[in-house]
């Protein structure tokens, strides 16, 4: 068959199992198999696929027919400009974290240090996209990356090497912040995480795909806000005077959490919203 053929009957084929997006969905698939960029498909529209490549391409459909998020068939998923691998032991990169990391950025030029490097605790790292676009967006920045899966962590680590980042990121298994800086003591210039923060009973109403993503990076208990409670609770202990705290939180989620900050002692609270008008990010200062 030649790519043209391919693309129409594998377009057909997804939307038969209801993906959405069917026919983006089979021009990265194609892409993939062919090592190409997916603008290149239309001119080699009348090449003839060769039988591996065949194979291959519509393995990686029936993965994708069976409902497995793309980032997962491909085994990759851009973030901020950079490639990063992708499994089902972590959460998939989303663009609203490409804005937490944004943020996070800004805030670096706000906050005094001297001649001292950028400290920066990043909480439930998964992928490390966080950690990553953060090295990578601020070369003084030094970087200590938890997560309590020891398989996030080993593909986090993955992806530093793979960019290069590998010595200013340090990752550690832990649950939270408690063994993020050995010994109890303020370090840290900027907290920051993207945690756990969809009720317990919505997680079963989510889409297939999303189901397929660990659940412990999705479910943040009854409320949602159980992760998000014991951040801001023990943020203080490693954050140094005058510290920010970054958040990534759910669509509802801006007055409660407000309110969790206010009684833990932050000040100069401030929520924006993200590129979809939704109140996404949290700021906070120690």
């Amino acid at each position: 068959m030649t790519v043209a053929e391919t693309l129409a009957k594998a377009e057909q084929f997804l939307s038969s199992k209801r993906v959405s997006e069917a026919g983006a969905n089979a021009e990265f698939i194609l892409a993939h198999v062919l090592g190409c960029r997916r603008p290149e498909l239309r001119a080699r529209g009348a090449r003839t696929l060769s039988p591996q490549e065949e194979r291959h391409a519509w393995h990686l459909l029936h993965e994708r027919g069976g409902r497995q998020p793309l980032a997962y068939v491909l085994g990759t998923q851009e973030f901020m400009g950079l490639e990063l691998e992708v499994n089902p032991s972590v959460l998939i990169p989303r663009p609203e974290t490409e804005e937490l990391v944004q943020a996070v950025a800004a805030l670096a030029s706000r906050i005094p240090r001297g001649s001292s490097a950028l400290q920066v605790l990043d909480i439930g790292t998964g992928s490390g996209c966080v950690s990553v676009a953060l090295a990578h967006l601020l070369p003084e920045a030094q970087i200590v990356a938890t997560d309590i899966s020891a398989g996030a962590l080993a593909l986090a680590e993955k992806n530093a090497r793979r960019h290069q980042l590998g010595r200013r990121i340090r990752f550690l298994q832990a649950d939270l912040f408690s063994a993020a800086g050995g010994a109890r003591r303020a370090w840290a210039d900027i907290a920051v995480s993207n945690p756990p923060y969809i009720p317990s009973a919505e997680i079963a109403r989510l889409e297939p795909e999303v189901l397929r993503e660990p659940r412990l990076a999705l479910d943040g208990g009854k409320d949602g806000l159980e992760a998000i409670r014991a951040i801001v609770a023990e943020a203080p202990a490693d954050l140094k005077a005058g510290g920010w705290l970054a958040l990534e939180i759910g669509h509802d989620q801006g007055p409660a959490v407000r309110q969790l900050l206010e009684k833990a002692g932050f000040k100069d609270i401030e929520l924006r919203k993200d590129a979809q008008g939704i109140e996404r990010i949290v700021l906070a200062r120690r």
